[in-house]
Formats: structure tokens, C-alpha cells, sequence
């Protein structure tokens, strides 16, 4: 499996996906125009956020189509719980539009947990804050323990770096981790305790028409917690760091509680080795559309992908729950492909929120690191069930469940997770 397996599924979602879900109709000339707006119910964040929004529209005629644009164009700040025009006459034969905002919760203590069938475990707390000083920026730091280690996370999110349409993404990871690296069979390949630090960000530049660019930098530092018995096969210790680029394509629009459109990005790394001269390359492939089908309910394909060249063994990524959850908890591959058709909807509305059931059936391939596999590339696939539990005044989710029947190992496999990490 090349890399040019994963850029040509890139590409041909985003053309088989290349869809507008909204289009705006032609406005009448006889519609009334925007001559000023006022915004009322902000308690936190500055106008100057939401301005920039919506000065685009003053002098634009009042539709129905500019007004869905307006609430489009609000709703992808991710700050508001409601958003309601007033449209009043200026006494000029123009509108003056009113604003009415209800703000979301900004500062915001997660529960973290999880379990799955595989007898992982793990629990935290993560504060969010997602309008750091009424500016919208973002800020995520916490901790989770599991029987499998304790890790700690640190992130900063600017939409908007320096007042420009350029956005900055800046993550800091540190922890331990148990690794028990097995065939599909079950096999223990490999078994080791390490700490781990990892850092880096990335800057995007918008292209126009969705389409971005983002240029970053990583650092990776990995090293055993022990010595280990040499039939255990313990990999050794690295620290590595390197540039990134990521290709991405966005056009989303923004439901009351679900999203739709499109949502890609392929991103390439080059990692060196900062004790010696080795490198290696990996290519990571996320995408992801979303067409609504009755109502709010919606119908998509998920398609993820990873190759890694000359990834150091304790640098080797999992399987499942990241990628496949049609395969066990314990298997690492270095190249997997995978892709998934799923339903999601919603039965019914609460004012805290609503809740959704999730069908789906995912098939993913992956290679098979045992020391002398007669394949190595190996196919996962199956049907799965859940659901979500979303609440009205917050961006994320805040519980999940699935459950997956694997063809291939005749197995259920079960996953639940609470908070951020949905």
C-alpha cells in the first residue's frame, strides 16, 4: 500500500463529495437592504469577534437566503446557543437588523472516561475553555489515568492568529504508556513501558473556496521506563523532530445540533533523528461528508488512512479505536486504510440537548507486523451500532457508546467514551 493509494482516495472523495448542500437563491431587487445591525446579549465575547461575520452583509438585501447565511456564518464561531434576527425598518426603506445572542458555556470542566471490550480503561478531567478572554481562542489542559498509563494534555486553538484569517494550532503531550504490541492471532509481539513527550503546532493559510494550507513543526521524544527482557523484543529510545504539511478542504454547514458538509485534510511529516541520522516519513489521511436526509438526521462516509515509512517501533500506531473498531485493542500497524458508511439521527429534542443513534458499517485494511506473515495486509470489517448524547450549550459531545461485530475475527468488540475525546 503506497502513499498514492491514500492521495488518490483524497481526492476522489473530495470530487465525489464535492457537493453544496445550501445554495443561496438569487435575491429580488425589490428586497429590502441591511443598512446597520446591532448585537445584543453579548456577556463575554468582544463585537469584535462577531463583526467581522457579519459586515459582509450591510448593504446586501434581506432574504431568506442572506439571512441562513448570516446564521451559517455565526454558527461556525461555535459560540452562540441561539442566534435571532430582528428585522426592523429604518424609516428609510432599509432594515436594521437586531442581533440577539445567547452565548454557550465557555469555561468548561470534561469528565474523560472510557472502556472497551479489549480491558482498557481510563479516567480524567479536562478543562476547556473555549473563549479565552472573550476572544475565541481555545485552551484545553487535563489529565487521564487507565490501567495502561497516565498522560497529560495541553492545547491552544486561535482561529484568527494576530487579528489575520490565518489560524494557529499549538499541542504539548506528556505521559507514561504500557505497550502490548500482538498479531491479529493474538500473539505477543512486543511489550514495553515508556514515558513520552510530545509537542508541536501548525499555522494555516487560507487558499479561497475552502481550501487551506497549514505549515508546522513537531517534536517527539520516546523512551523505555525500564530495561526489559530481551524476548520481549523492547524498541529503542528515540527523539525526533521535523517539519509538517497539511493540505486541507472545508465546507461545512451547521445544523442545531449536527454538522454537514465536507471536512479533509492530508497531511504529510518528515521526522529526523536528533541522536543519529535516521528519519521517517508518514502520511495521514482524514476525511469526511455529511448529506442531511429527513430532516435533521444525516448520512456520510468516513474515510481514514496511514502510512508510515521507516517509523521507529515505539513510535508504532494502534489500531483500533483510532482507526478500526472492528479489530482488537492491541494490534499496531504502520499502514491502514479504512473507510466508513454510517446513519445518524436524531429521535427526539430536550432542552438540554439531544440524543442520537449511530448504524454504520466500516472495512479497513492494515498491515500485519508479524515477524514473517504469508500476507501481511490484513482486511477488518463489520457492522456497528451506538449513540451520542450532545448537549445544547456545548460544542462537544459529552458521552458515546459503539459496538462493533467483526466478520473477520467473529467478534464483538464494545467501546464508551465520555467527554472530550469523542
Amino acid at each position: 500500500m503506497r502513499f498514492r493509494t491514500i492521495l488518490i482516495s483524497f481526492i476522489a472523495l473530495n470530487v465525489l463529495l464535492s457537493f453544496r448542500i445550501y445554495s443561496d437563491s438569487a435575491a429580488g431587487s425589490d428586497s429590502a437592504r441591511i443598512s446597520s445591525y446591532t448585537l445584543e446579549g453579548l456577556k463575554r465575547t468582544h463585537p469584535e469577534v462577531v463583526t467581522p461575520f457579519l459586515d459582509p452583509f450591510v448593504g446586501k438585501p434581506y432574504t431568506p437566503a442572506t439571512e441562513e447565511a448570516m446564521l451559517q456564518s455565526l454558527r461556525s464561531l461555535g459560540l452562540f446557543h441561539r442566534i435571532t434576527f430582528l428585522p426592523q425598518p429604518d424609516g428609510s426603506g432599509q432594515i436594521r437588523l437586531r442581533v440577539q445572542l445567547e452565548e454557550k458555556w465557555t469555561l468548561i470542566p470534561i469528565p474523560l472516561g472510557g472502556a472497551t471490550s479489549g480491558g482498557n480503561l481510563y479516567g480524567g478531567l479536562l478543562l476547556f475553555e473555549s473563549n479565552l478572554f472573550g476572544w475565541n481562542k481555545k485552551f484545553y489542559g487535563g489529565a487521564f489515568w487507565g490501567n495502561n498509563g497516565l498522560q497529560g494534555m495541553f492545547g491552544y486553538i486561535d482561529p484568527r492568529f494576530l487579528g489575520t484569517s490565518q489560524s494557529l494550532i499549538l499541542r504539548f503531550g506528556i505521559g507514561t504508556e504500557i505497550v502490548a504490541s500482538r498479531t491479529v492471532e493474538g500473539s505477543l509481539l512486543r511489550r514495553f513501558e515508556k514515558t513520552k513527550l510530545d509537542a508541536g503546532g501548525d499555522l494555516t493559510f487560507p487558499l479561497g473556496k475552502g481550501f487551506g494550507i497549514g505549515v508546522g513543526v513537531q517534536f517527539r521524544e520516546h523512551q523505555l521506563e525500564d530495561d526489559y527482557d530481551s524476548r520481549l523484543n523492547p524498541p529503542d529510545n528515540v527523539r525526533f523532530a521535523g517539519p509538517a504539511f497539511t493540505f486541507r478542504y472545508q465546507d461545512l454547514f451547521f445544523g442545531p445540533v449536527l454538522v454537514y458538509g465536507i471536512l479533509s485534510s492530508l497531511r504529510y511529516e518528515r521526522a529526523f533523528d536528533l541522536q543519529g541520522t535516521d528519519f521517517y516519513d508518514s502520511f495521514t489521511l482524514q476525511a469526511q461528508g455529511y448529506l442531511p436526509i429527513w430532516g435533521e438526521h444525516r448520512m456520510g462516509l468516513r474515510v481514514q488512512g496511514f502510512k508510515g515509512l521507516g517509523v521507529p517501533p515505539i513510535l508504532e500506531n494502534r489500531v483500533s479505536g483510532r482507526f478500526l473498531k472492528t479489530i482488537g485493542d492491541d494490534v499496531f500497524s504502520n499502514t491502514i486504510l479504512m473507510g466508513q458508511l454510517i446513519f445518524e439521527g436524531i429521535p427526539i429534542h430536550f432542552r438540554w440537548g439531544a440524543p442520537t443513534f449511530v448504524l454504520y458499517y466500516e472495512s479497513g485494511v492494515f498491515r500485519d507486523e508479524s515477524p514473517t506473515p504469508e500476507n501481511p495486509y490484513y482486511l477488518a470489517h463489520g457492522p456497528g451500532a451506538g449513540f451520542r448524547i450532545y448537549l445544547s450549550k456545548v460544542a462537544i459531545p459529552a458521552f458515546g457508546f459503539d459496538v462493533t461485530y467483526s466478520v473477520s475475527t467473529r467478534q464483538v468488540y464494545g467501546f464508551v467514551n465520555v467527554g472530550f475525546q469523542m
